[in-house]
């Protein structure tokens, strides 16, 4: 999976962005996937997580970016 893909929290499926995985989860999850889209928030950035593997993943991947260990700034 390329790691800019995002995630269908319900599913499991893959997509190139934010807005196409929405559209999927309106369309095939009904309140289900809205009501998951992103659960979880990155405290040092904002970065928007449906999953607490994708903010996981998020968190492992930013420990190398100066801009994440600047809280509050960016």
């Amino acid at each position: 999976m390329d790691s800019n893909q995002m995630t269908c929290p319900v599913c499991g499926a893959h997509f190139n962005s934010q807005e196409e995985m929405d559209s999927h989860a309106k369309q095939m999850h009904g309140n289900q996937g809205s009501q998951q889209e992103h659960a979880i928030t990155c405290s040092k950035c904002g970065f928007n997580a449906s999953s607490t593997s994708e903010i996981e993943k998020h968190n492992s991947e930013m420990t190398s970016d100066p801009k994440h260990s600047m809280t509050g700034q960016m």
